[in-house]
């Protein structure tokens, strides 16, 4: 059986969309990040950065989220969330990786300021964060025009990591109506049925 180690409102919550969207059946251990749980001498043995989400799928252990779901849609579902050749797959890793590498820190900047701060949030850091997703967001609301997903015609990896990438930087109110088919995208990512198994895990 896999097993999950994260919660649903962390990065793991991506990894167990990608479980729910291939069919696979996973054992959940939530604990949050940060949390002592995840300085425990057992759960380092696993992930030495103290982070989560981490993979156990037999004698495999795998940490860094990206990976994880690049190695579940490579191995599970005969290409349901991957594609069939090397150009296929680095499209769909391409996408996934610009949002890794160009959003993904501003969107948790925005998070953090607005939900985890105490009700004290520091504007200037919202405001560098949303300046570099302004910057970036033409390219993805560029890509995405006439498009329903990101790579492939169709739901892939790069779509579950980037759209819950963005949620994010959604939850922390930034508006993403200014970017049409990014939105359009978005949404369709954040009410997908493998999305909406895993938020009812959260109410369970």
């Amino acid at each position: 059986m896999i097993k999950v180690y994260g919660g649903v409102f962390s990065r793991a919550g991506m990894v167990m969309c990608a479980l729910e969207a291939l069919g696979l059946p996973y054992d959940n251990v939530d604990m949050a990040p940060r949390s002592e749980q995840t300085r425990s001498p057992a759960y380092l043995a696993l992930n030495p950065m103290a982070k989560v989400p981490t993979l156990q799928d037999g004698e495999l252990v795998l940490w860094e989220t990206q990976a994880i779901l690049f190695y579940l849609a490579a191995q599970y579902g005969d290409n349901l969330l991957w594609a069939d050749s090397p150009a296929k797959v680095a499209d769909i890793q391409r996408w996934s990786l610009f949002i890794g590498n160009q959003l993904e820190a501003a969107a948790l900047q925005m998070l953090m300021q607005v939900k985890y701060s105490g009700g004290n949030p520091d504007q200037a850091v919202i405001d560098q964060a949303a300046q570099t997703l302004e910057q970036f967001m033409p390219v993805l609301e560029q890509h995405l025009d006439g498009k329903d997903y990101l790579a492939e015609s169709k739901l892939t990896v790069a779509d579950i990591h980037g759209g819950l990438v963005l949620a994010w930087g959604k939850l922390a109110g930034f508006d993403y109506s200014r970017y049409p088919a990014v939105n359009r995208w978005l949404k369709r990512i954040l009410t997908s049925d493998a999305q909406q198994r895993v938020m009812a895990r959260a109410t369970t």
